[in-house]
């Protein structure tokens, strides 16, 4: 269906939050009349949210869940709802209610005139929330390490809830190698566009479970910035060396 969003939520150990949130973002939409689908992507949780999905699914044939049981990580399966999704914008978020499901709509609109839509927290309209004071400072020094490593500019280049559309992932996928925790920051480095937004969001509190962020989770996306950083220079410097290559052979 043309103009069609799908919504992607990518998912782990979300059971006690999955049926909320499907009828929340629901709810959201319908009330605007916008046309949507909702691609739940599980990680094979070991709490049954992908058969709570599956019931959800035999009410609702927009709702569409779908279960990796080799793979694993965040990155992986935002893109794996990507290439299962028919809607030609696509926006992720979380299914912990940390993201303000009030906001896909704008998300949704201002995606008709820009390619990448990011909802931050570092704006006048938006914030952290309740977010605990270590979360905050860990936020923060990671989001100033990853502008360090790629200029970007947005403000919060290490938002979890942001909309892309269709065509601007088909043209780029190839380049991606989704690892960790941040897509959005890949996808920023690849995309080479000037027609970027932002709105503003209140960060919330986790409804139910346990958040997935510690030290380790940490750790290992500083590990994936310096990883996806390598990954672009060795290809810059291979198409350099290529085509220095073929120019010599070319021309002996």
């Amino acid at each position: 269906m043309k103009d069609k969003t799908s919504i992607i939520l990518p998912t782990y150990n979300e059971a006690g939050n999955i049926k909320n949130c499907v009828e929340t973002i629901t709810n959201v939409l319908e009330k605007d009349g916008l046309p949507f689908e909702i691609i739940i992507v599980d990680d094979n949780s070991p709490d049954g949210t992908f058969e709570v999905s599956k019931v959800l699914a035999k009410y609702d044939s927009r709702v569409k869940p779908f279960v990796r049981l080799t793979e694993k990580g965040l990155s992986s399966a935002v893109t794996f709802g990507y290439n299962q999704a028919e809607g030609d914008k696509f926006v992720v978020v979380d299914a912990d209610f940390q993201h303000d499901y009030s906001k896909i709509p704008d998300v949704i609109r201002l995606l008709r005139d820009n390619d990448i839509v990011v909802a931050t927290r570092r704006s006048k309209d938006g914030g952290y929330g309740n977010f605990p004071v270590l979360r905050k400072l860990a936020s923060l020094f990671a989001t100033k390490i990853s502008e360090w490593l790629f200029p970007v500019k947005i403000s919060d280049p290490m938002s979890g809830f942001f909309g892309i559309r269709k065509t601007v992932y088909l043209d780029t996928k190839d380049k991606l190698h989704p690892r960790g925790y941040k897509i959005l920051f890949e996808i920023l480095g690849v995309v080479k566009t000037d027609k970027i937004a932002e709105i503003g969001y209140t960060f919330g509190l986790r409804t139910w479970g346990h958040s997935k962020l510690d030290s380790g989770v940490i750790f290992y996306f500083l590990w994936d910035l310096i990883s996806i950083k390598w990954y672009q220079w060795r290809q810059s410097h291979h198409f350099f060396l290529g085509s220095k290559g073929r120019n010599s052979h070319i021309h002996p």
